[in-house]
């Protein structure tokens, strides 16, 4: 059996310190515009038909939260394997069902299926995250897959020295990594984007700076390839 990392234990750690994950409560501006171009991208790729919707690693629900204010008339669920992470969101959204549960133990998952999972900042904490994915096709035959970008090379100097992501043990992926993960997995890659550009925990002057050029960076061929903070795959599953 796939071991829980101890990064588990780190989350769980945040939310008794803080209420919530550092980057959703009391978070700093950096934290509140990245997150927030995640949910934008989220939303954009759920469609007006998808009616139910699982968030894969939702955490403390902060973003699953998100997407039933946007979007009242969706069914959500969310699941984690942070247990105190898990009763924090149960106890603070109860129109959404939370329960516990690992993506890489697929008998604690829920024994339903959903229009589309959403995988989003999950992977990167994962041990075996080409397994997770594998494990997500019994749930559906849509995911939304939202990852830190991998190709970002700045990205790969922050995950070396700082301590957050190192006691969160955060390791991204390149894109081609990821597709290829998705491909095995069963699903086709059926759009990819690269979006945002202000990196989580930035401080606040220069994420403001990058902020006010942002939707003009995101329109430069390449450059968030290279250079954007996530990665967006929109994947569903194989037909015969």
């Amino acid at each position: 059996m796939t071991q829980l990392k101890k990064n588990v234990t780190v989350f769980e750690q945040d939310v008794l310190e803080n209420e919530g994950y550092r980057y959703t409560t009391n978070a700093g501006f950096s934290s509140v515009v990245a997150n927030r171009r995640m949910t934008e991208a989220t939303l954009k790729w759920l469609g007006p038909e998808c009616q139910q919707v699982l968030d894969a690693g939702c955490g403390d629900g902060a973003h699953t939260h998100e997407l039933k204010v946007a979007r009242p008339n969706l069914q959500i669920a969310g699941y984690d394997a942070a247990e105190v992470a898990i009763k924090l969101a149960a106890d603070r959204y109860q129109d959404i069902d939370f329960l516990v549960a690992d993506m890489l133990r697929p008998e604690t998952f829920p024994n339903r299926t959903f229009d589309t999972v959403i995988i989003r900042g999950v992977l990167h904490h994962l041990s075996d995250p080409a397994t997770a994915l594998k494990h997500c096709v019994r749930l559906s035959d849509r995911v939304i897959v939202i990852e830190p970008n991998g190709n970002n090379p700045i990205l790969k100097v922050i995950e070396k020295v700082s301590r957050y992501h190192r006691e969160h043990e955060e390791k991204s992926y390149y894109s081609a990594t990821l597709r290829r993960w998705c491909r095995e997995a069963g699903y086709s890659v059926v759009a990819m984007e690269f979006i945002g550009f202000v990196p989580m925990f930035c401080p606040t002057l220069f994420a403001k700076l990058i902020y006010f050029f942002q939707p003009m960076l995101e329109r430069v061929p390449l450059l968030g390839r290279f250079l954007g903070a996530q990665i967006v795959l929109v994947c569903e599953k194989k037909t015969a």
